[in-house]
């Protein structure tokens, strides 16, 4: 038994099969690629060789199930009922090592219709209760599924009587109630639903157009209650926000390229909140200076780049908030009330669209690595970035060096992006310290969006085959990506489909 394992693995170093991505996931009913060197042509005697606990067998390289066999790639399909396992290759050379493959199952809840839009979702989080909670495009409704009954629910959240607070100038230069550029949803420790609306529109009308951040209170004694707290001055375009366990506050991001970015905090317990806010009375009463943490006001704090564009932050256990500047190609630390602001900048973009051409690889969301580092997304290089905490003083990552690099950040490129019409929209860690991302493209059949994530040691990186070929009416393209802390099944908001998708990890079998 030992002879024949020997002379393979001997083969193998002699130049046999190598499995360049050792850690390969997929979908059930999906595909799984292999990409390396050495796999030779089909023949009677290559194959795959898949284990799945106590369980194992070959796939002739000439099966109905592979369809591409080349010597660097090779594509197998998956049956809907494929469990995790090992892979080889095989052939006269060798044996390759062995490739992790991680299955996933996928299915999905369709959103509840909103009358009078098409809005997608677009943000999502999951509370402990495990019930799903989305914030949609132009947030004119605010979706929840209840995971123990499969159902979603629309709620409509508070407007105005008359004209709403946003502005719009679609047909002619009115108000509406309307919201854009708002992204944010999180739980907070008193399983509290937080969500942003934008209050931006791209035009140059009269009318104010704040932003609100709205609270839900889901097990309220009389049933849900929202809590709008409004947002001082106009064309805030409020887009992230994140709990402060720190000081038990919210913070949130204003890009507003019109007004310049700014990052805010407040303490809920303090600023009053109204539903029914009357839009013609001024809230500069509101408008603090940076200043004491117990000041019942907004906490204003200038980004130094006008057109930065704060998007999304993160409060670390320090106090300090990072966040990410989305058209100024940089992130942020902001230390309030003691240390000003610092900006690390990013790479110069890889991507070919017209926006990454003009405005650089747009950081856009943030998050704490579980070893403390700061971890971010780049929207328009399909990248993932790891910022060493330990560097936040060290002047050198303060600009980029003589090769156009920042000494303390590093790039993990997604697998086969498209250049031109993928954005890498969100992140997310699962429990098992993987870091998820979503793919998301235009609204056009046949592209090859996606899901995957960076492995804990950040040495692999994988890619799901095309969501596109799951069953839905449009493109497959996710926006937002969370964690249901129970489970640990992860849910996608799928943007085109309007659906909330969810992905199931299968178990090896016994």
């Amino acid at each position: 038994m030992m002879i024949p394992t020997l002379l393979l693995l001997l083969a193998s170093q002699a130049g046999g099969p190598v499995i360049d991505n050792l850690e390969i996931a997929s979908y059930q009913g999906g595909l799984i690629e292999i990409h390396g060197h050495g796999f030779g042509a089909p023949t009677p005697t290559s194959s795959l060789l898949f284990r799945s606990g106590s369980q194992s067998k070959s796939i002739p390289s000439n099966s109905p199930k592979i369809l591409l066999w080349n010597d660097h790639v090779i594509h197998m399909a998956l049956k809907e009922n494929t469990p995790s396992g090992k892979l080889r290759v095989s052939n006269a050379a060798g044996i390759s090592a062995a490739a992790n493959i991680e299955v996933f199952a996928y299915d999905w809840f369709n959103i509840a219709p909103t009358p009078g839009t098409n809005a997608s979702p677009l943000s999502i989080a999951v509370d402990n209760a495990q019930r799903v909670w989305v914030n949609q495009e132009f947030q004119l409704n605010f979706q929840r599924l209840d995971l123990s009954t499969g159902v979603v629910t629309g709620l409509d959240t508070p407007k105005p009587p008359g004209p709403g607070p946003f502005a719009s100038t679609i047909f002619s230069d009115h108000q509406s109630q309307t919201s854009v550029l708002g992204e944010g949803v999180m739980v907070d420790p008193l399983g509290r639903i937080w969500f942003t609306q934008g209050g931006g529109s791209l035009y140059g009308g009269i009318h104010e157009n704040h932003s609100r951040i709205v609270c839900v209170l889901p097990d309220a004694p009389g049933g849900l209650e929202f809590r709008v707290y409004n947002v001082p001055n106009d064309w805030n375009e409020v887009i992230g926000l994140t709990w402060d366990p720190t000081r038990n506050w919210v913070w949130f991001a204003q890009g507003s390229l019109s007004q310049g970015s700014r990052i805010v905090g407040f303490d809920p317990e303090l600023i009053p909140w109204d539903n029914q806010f009357d839009f013609s009375t001024s809230l500069q009463h509101q408008v603090g200076e940076p200043g004491l943490p117990s000041d019942p006001v907004f906490h204003f704090f200038d980004v130094p780049n006008p057109g930065a564009f704060a998007s999304h932050l993160i409060v670390k256990s320090n106090g300090d908030i990072w966040f990410t500047h989305f058209w100024g190609s940089a992130i942020g630390r902001l230390q309030p009330f003691t240390g000003g602001m610092t900006t690390y900048p990013v790479p110069a973009a890889i991507s070919l669209s017209l926006p990454s051409i003009f405005v650089g690889a747009g950081p856009w969301q943030i998050l704490e690595d579980p070893n403390g580092d700061i971890v971010f997304n780049e929207f328009f290089d399909s990248t993932i970035t790891r910022f060493d905490i330990s560097r936040a003083d060290d002047p050198l990552t303060m600009q980029l060096d003589v090769n156009g690099l920042n000494p303390g950040m590093t790039d993990r490129v997604v697998p086969r992006f498209n250049r031109r019409r993928e954005a890498l929209h969100s992140i997310a860690y699962d429990l098992e310290g993987r870091l998820w991302y979503t793919l998301h493209t235009e609204n056009e059949t046949g592209l090859d969006a996606s899901v995957g994530y960076l492995t804990p040691d950040w040495r692999h990186m994988t890619r799901f085959s095309p969501m596109d070929k799951t069953a839905g009416v449009g493109a497959w393209s996710a926006a937002g990506i969370a964690l249901e802390p129970i489970s640990g099944d992860l849910f996608l908001a799928e943007f085109w489909r309007k659906r909330i998708g969810r992905l199931k990890q299968v178990s090896e079998l016994p």
